[in-house]
């Protein structure tokens, strides 16, 4: 079993492994998250970099999405809590990852710090940037060879995960 998760939902896939190694229950073979959402407190660079260029998600969403998310008592906690965003969490035990995000996208960071925090930790992790493209830029397949490309490299990937865990 693999995890697959875009945006908000490749956030969720993080945050639901490490729910389930907290709890020691057996967690899937891999994760493939497409420019996900892993920091709540919007603390990387990128939301003020590409706050501009991001034709999808502006920086100003997180002051309408974070409280929805957090609910009534979102004033009393912390958008950085790992238990809401899993880039604050724990990568230890984690399976392999395939991570994608688009180099014009103000959750870029979010991607580029949990690659380096996971792998830190000692997980394999592959990581592919989209140049100048948008938030989960892979779904655009029809439209960008870039984009295709990325979804075979996703292809690959799985055969290599799945085909070792075969052996």
């Amino acid at each position: 079993m693999l995890f697959i998760g875009d945006s908000a939902g490749g956030g969720l896939a993080l945050l639901t492994i490490q729910a389930l190694l907290i709890q020691q229950i057996p967690i899937p073979s891999g994760i493939i998250a497409l420019s996900p959402c892993t920091d709540l407190s919007a603390s990387g660079e990128s939301y003020t970099r590409n706050r501009l260029i991001d034709v999808m998600i502006s920086s100003e969403d997180n002051d309408w999405m974070v409280p929805q998310i957090l609910g009534p008592n979102h004033l009393k906690l912390s958008a950085d809590n790992p238990i809401y965003s899993p880039l604050f969490g724990s990568f230890k035990e984690f399976p392999p990852m395939y991570i994608t995000v688009g180099t014009a996208e103000v959750l870029e960071d979010d991607s580029r710090r949990v690659v380096k925090k996971a792998q830190d930790a000692g997980v394999d992790v592959t990581f592919e940037e989209g140049l100048h493209l948008m938030h989960i830029y892979p779904v655009f397949f029809p439209y960008y060879p870039e984009a295709r490309n990325t979804l075979n490299n996703i292809n690959k990937w799985i055969q290599k995960i799945t085909a070792v865990k075969h052996r």
